[in-house]
């Protein structure tokens, strides 16, 4: 893609893993992760069950990143480069980045969300220092909300999720930030928890 061209590189290097942007040669391994529904635990409604699913969302990631500078990387492991996630920081609609991860099972419990969140929101700083950093999970993922408490983030709101959410009974949605947020951006993320 031409775009892809225009857009430095932006490899990062954490201690364990190398984040590059995703790209279309990504595409198959990004299927096959988001495609699998022990990736959906905590929102099975989630899941790809289409690959065309994956290749819209890789070609979103892509293109906010040409729009903004900045978007989610493909997440590999630095010894071998074998893929492991997704993961990283994307514009949203209100001005924010959303700070999000999803990691195969066999790289669960490894700390490496919280390596991938700390160099999202170093990134986004680096990138655009005025923008909040944001992260929204469901109470059933308190592991994913302690990696957003890691990254510097603080809960804001709990409540019943937006109804395209679809989580199950009793669950709630959360919202959390590095720092204050205008109404609009506020109502937004709760509109979409």
């Amino acid at each position: 893609m031409v775009h892809q061209l225009l857009t430095p590189s932006q490899e990062i290097r954490t201690d364990r893993l190398l984040l590059t942007p995703l790209s279309p040669a990504d595409i198959d391994d990004v299927h096959a992760l988001f495609s699998d529904a022990r990736t959906w635990q905590h929102l099975p409604s989630g899941r790809h069950v289409a690959r065309s699913s994956s290749v819209d969302m890789v070609q979103r990631k892509i293109g906010g990143r040409a729009r903004y500078g900045l978007g989610s990387w493909a997440v590999r492991t630095a010894s071998d480069h074998g893929f492991v996630g997704v993961g990283g920081v994307d514009m949203t609609a209100v001005r924010v980045w959303n700070l999000g991860y999803r990691l195969a099972p066999d790289a669960w419990g490894q700390g490496y969300a919280s390596e991938i969140a700390g160099a999202a929101v170093r990134a986004a700083a680096e990138t655009d220092a005025g923008v909040p950093v944001t992260g929204r999970v469901l109470t059933n993922n308190p592991a994913s909300a302690a990696v957003l408490r890691r990254a510097g983030l603080s809960l804001v709101w709990q409540g019943a999720p937006g109804v395209q959410t679809q989580a199950a009974a009793g669950v709630e949605g959360q919202v959390w930030t590095d720092r204050a947020l205008s109404d609009e951006q506020f109502a937004w993320l709760v509109r979409n928890a």
